[in-house]
């Protein structure tokens, strides 16, 4: 059995336009949850660890200010980071996808606050091979929203099956499942990391009785008692 995250798809064209055309709701192999984002104060200056300040000036336009991040070396993402397609995106998926990512962009420009649009642009980001802007955004987003699970599930992902770092992506999966610990997805694509990128065979069982334990999911049950029967 071909494992799904190691089948590069050969029609990522057409899923392009498909996903142009419905939106994007999709969390890397499930749908990404829409948490709800938290309320700031728009004219937050405050630099402790973790904060972006943002002032609002007489005409109303926003001024991200970068603030120093305690014990690491996220910044404030660009917006306007250029997108290097692929060969195989046709020039209408490039248009098509653009002018998402354009939209996204323009949000963002007009309020900065909104966690929704930041990930929307990080998987717009993703969908297109830009896996570094798609890294800078959701590791911005796990330090301004540190209770928000899906920038670490989804960093998760990308470094486990990307940008190939599983030191990393344990780190992601073991943060959003402190967070999400009903969410049968994530369970499920950490057991899938243990058991092909890892290879630890122990771990992944470990990690299917544990989701069973917090989600009780007909799901996590059936690939633990197949486990020796999948491949």
């Amino acid at each position: 059995m071909e494992h799904l995250f190691t089948k590069r798809n050969s029609v990522i064209v057409v899923a392009a336009l498909a996903l142009a055309a419905v939106g994007f709701h999709a969390y890397y192999n499930s749908a990404i949850r829409q948490e709800p984002a938290p309320q700031q104060n728009a004219e937050n200056t405050d630099s402790s660890p973790g904060h972006v300040g943002i002032e609002i000036g007489g005409d109303g336009k926003y001024t991200i200010e970068l603030v120093p991040v305690t014990g690491g070396d996220v910044r404030i993402p660009a917006l306007r980071r250029p997108i290097v397609f692929s060969a195989a995106f046709s020039e209408e998926a490039r248009v098509l996808m653009q002018k998402k990512i354009d939209a996204s962009i323009a949000a963002l420009e007009k309020d900065p606050r909104i966690f929704d649009e930041w990930m929307n642009l990080a998987i717009l980001r993703k969908t297109v091979d830009d896996y570094e802007g798609a890294r800078q955004v959701w590791e911005f987003l796990t330090v301004t929203n540190p209770e928000q699970a899906s920038p670490y599930a989804n960093l998760a992902s990308l470094y486990a099956f990307d940008l190939k770092d599983p030191a990393r992506a344990e780190q992601n999966f073991t943060a959003a499942l402190k967070i999400w610990t009903k969410d049968v997805s994530v369970w499920r694509n950490a057991y899938e990391f243990y058991r092909y990128v890892r290879k630890d065979d122990a771990k992944a069982k470990e990690t299917l009785q544990s989701g069973i334990r917090e989600t009780d999911s007909p799901d996590l049950k059936y690939l633990l008692e197949r486990y020796s029967e999948l491949q």
